[in-house]
C-alpha cells in the first residue's frame, strides 16, 4: 500500500512539472562559463546553438582547445595500435593486412581532419570579437588546410593570444613511416609579430616559422624537429629573439657540418635551457644570464667558465650499453670515453653550480676506470645522484664528496636491477682529509649491501658536520620541474632491532653522536 502511494505521489508531480521551463537559463554567466570551461572546447563551442545567451559565452572561454584526436572514434585507436604493431613487425602480418590497415584508419583521419575543418571555419565565420589567452592546436601532419593558419594567425593577431601550442601528429601510410612534419601554410603565424602579445610558443613536429619582431616572446618549446633540420635554425631562435627566458629543445635533431649547435648570445636573456635528444651536440659559448641547465641524452659543451657565470641549477642524465660481450661493445666504449671527455670539460667550466643531479645509467660502470670529477666543484651545495643501477659500486659518489668541498645534502637513490655486480671504485682521499660542511646523507634503495654501507660509513668517518643520516628501504625520487626541482617520496618499512643494531654498526656510527632514521 506504501508503495502504491510513492508512485502516486511521483505522477501528480510529474504531471504539474512544467517541462518548457529552462531552469539551465535561469543560471549567471558566471555559472555557465564555469560549465563551459569543464567541456572541450569542440562541445563548448557547439552550446553556441541553443540560444542567442549561449552563442555569445564562448566568446569569453579564456583558453581553446582544439584536438583533431578527440573526433576519433574508440576503434580508430585499436586500429592504431593493429597498425603499429605490423609495422614493428610486433605481430605477424601480411603486405594485403597493411595495406587494409592504412586504408581504414586513413579513412578514419581524413573524416576527422574534415571535421575539424569544419569545426574551425565555423569558428572563424562568426565573426565575433574574442579575447583568448591559450590556444591548443593539435592536427595531422599532412593537413596543410588553409583555415587551420588562418586560425593561427587571427588568434596571434586579433584575439591576443598569449600561449599558442602547435602539434602536428605524425601519421600516414606504411611505406612512409616518417612523414615530413607540418609546415605552416605561408610559413608565418602572425602578419604583425611587433603587435603581437605573444609570449609562449610550443610546437611539436612542425618547422619553425619566422620569429623576427616578437618581442614578448619569452618561451619557446620545440618538439620532434627531424634530422634535416639546419643547425642555424635553433641558432636562430636565440638571434631572432634576445628577450628569451626559456628554451626547450625536445627530442630535436639536426644537420650540421661541425656536428653541433653553437649558441652565442652575449646579449640573451635565456634562463632556463633543456636539451633532449640522443644525437644533440650544443656547444654554448656565451649565455651570461643562464641559471638553469639541463641534459637528457644531450651532449653539452662549456667553452669556458665566463660561458655561464650564473649557472646555478644542473641536470645531467645519460646511458651507455654493454661494455663487454656485446656486438655494439666498442662502439659503446667509444660513446662512454667522449662522454667522459665532455664531463671533464664540463665540470672545469662550470664552476658556479650550487645544485646538481645525476643520472648515469647503464649495465656497467659508467664513470670506471676513468674519474670524470676530479675537478674542483667549489660552490656545490646539493646533490641528487638518482637512478644508480644496483650493479654499479653504489659508493662511487664519495668521489663527488671529495670534489665538492661546500657540499651540504646529498641524497643518492638506487634502482635495483638483476645484472651482476661490476667493477669497484678503489679511490678515495688520504686518512687524515676531512670534510667540513656535509649535513645530511640519504639513501633511497637501501638494502644493507656492503657497498651502500660503504657509502654511509665514509660520510661518517670523514663529515665532521654531518648530523643526520636517512636510510630509506623503499621510495623513490620524484621530478616536479625541468631541472633540480624534485623530492624524495619515501615508503615506510619495517626494520628490525637486530637490522638496526647491524647497520648502526655496519656504518660505525652512534645514536647519541648522529641521528640516524630509518624507514
Amino acid at each position: 500500500m506504501v508503495g502504491k502511494d510513492v508512485i502516486r505521489r511521483r505522477r501528480q508531480r510529474a504531471a504539474s512539472y512544467n517541462w518548457d521551463e529552462d531552469r539551465l537559463s535561469d543560471l549567471t554567466d558566471d555559472l555557465l562559463l564555469d560549465i563551459l570551461r569543464r567541456v572541450d572546447t569542440r562541445t563548448a563551442l557547439g552550446a553556441a546553438a541553443l540560444s542567442s545567451r549561449w552563442a555569445s559565452l564562448p566568446r569569453e572561454l579564456p583558453a581553446l582547445d582544439l584536438k583533431v584526436t578527440d573526433m576519433l572514434p574508440p576503434r580508430y585507436h585499436r586500429l592504431h595500435l593493429l597498425r603499429h604493431n605490423a609495422r614493428e613487425s610486433k605481430i605477424s602480418s601480411t603486405l594485403p593486412d597493411r595495406w587494409w590497415l592504412d586504408d581504414i584508419t586513413g579513412r578514419y583521419e581524413r573524416h576527422a581532419m574534415r571535421a575539424m575543418v569544419r569545426s574551425v571555419k565555423g569558428l572563424l565565420a562568426s565573426g565575433a570579437h574574442r579575447r583568448v589567452e591559450r590556444l591548443s592546436l593539435e592536427v595531422f601532419a599532412y593537413d596543410t588546410s588553409a583555415c587551420i593558419n588562418r586560425l593561427v594567425v587571427d588568434a596571434v593577431d586579433s584575439w591576443g593570444v598569449r600561449d599558442l601550442e602547435v602539434v602536428a601528429t605524425p601519421t600516414g601510410p606504411f611505406v612512409f613511416p616518417d612523414p615530413p612534419p607540418y609546415s605552416f601554410p605561408y610559413g608565418l603565424i602572425s602578419r604583425n609579430p611587433d603587435e603581437s602579445r605573444l609570449r609562449s610558443l610550443k610546437l611539436a613536429n612542425c618547422l619553425l616559422p619566422p620569429l623576427q619582431g616578437f618581442t614578448a616572446l619569452t618561451t619557446i618549446v620545440l618538439r620532434d624537429l627531424p634530422d634535416t633540420t639546419p643547425a642555424a635554425t635553433y641558432e636562430g631562435v636565440v638571434a631572432a629573439c634576445p628577450q628569451l627566458q626559456v628554451l626547450h629543445l625536445v627530442s630535436c635533431q639536426f644537420t650540421s657540418r661541425t656536428g653541433r649547435v653553437v649558441l652565442d648570445a652575449p646579449m640573451s636573456e635565456i634562463r632556463e635551457l633543456l636539451l633532449d635528444g640522443r644525437f644533440m651536440v650544443v656547444e654554448l659559448r656565451s649565455l651570461p644570464k643562464l641559471e638553469s641547465l639541463t641534459s637528457l641524452r644531450a651532449g653539452v659543451v662549456l667553452r669556458s667558465v665566463a660561458t655561464a657565470p650564473c649557472l646555478a641549477r644542473v641536470s645531467l642524465a645519460f646511458s651507455v650499453g654493454r661494455l663487454e660481450g656485446d656486438s655494439f661493445a666498442a662502439t659503446h666504449r667509444r660513446h662512454r670515453d667522449s662522454l667522459i671527455r665532455m664531463l671533464v670539460e664540463f665540470f672545469q667550466a662550470a664552476l658556479s653550480v650550487k645544485d646538481l643531479v645525476l643520472r648515469f645509467t647503464g649495465p656497467d660502470m659508467l664513470i670506471a676506470p676513468k674519474n670524470p670529477f676530479s675537478a674542483t666543484m667549489p660552490n656545490l651545495r646539493r646533490l641528487l645522484v638518482a637512478d644508480v643501477p644496483s650493479s654499479w659500486d653504489v659508493s662511487w659518489p664519495r668521489l663527488l664528496i671529495v670534489a665538492a668541498p661546500l657540499l651540504e645534502s646529498l641524497y643518492v637513490h638506487v634502482s635495483h636491477g638483476e645484472d651482476e655486480p661490476s667493477q669497484e671504485i678503489p679511490s678515495s682521499p688520504s686518512a687524515f682529509w676531512r670534510h667540513r660542511h656535509l649535513k645530511e646523507l640519504v639513501v633511497v634503495g637501501f638494502q644493507k649491501t656492503e657497498r651502500q654501507l660503504r657509502l654511509a660509513r665514509f660520510a661518517v668517518e670523514v663529515s665532521t658536520a654531518l648530523r643526520r643520516v636517512t636510510l630509506l628501504k623503499h621510495g623513490h625520487v620524484l621530478d616536479k620541474g625541468p631541472c633540480c626541482d624534485w623530492e624524495v617520496v619515501s615508503q615506510q618499512s619495517a626494520w628490525s632491532y637486530e637490522e638496526k643494531l647491524a647497520v648502526l654498526d655496519g656504518i660505525g656510527c652512534s645514536t647519541g653522536q648522529i641521528e640516524v632514521v630509518l624507514c
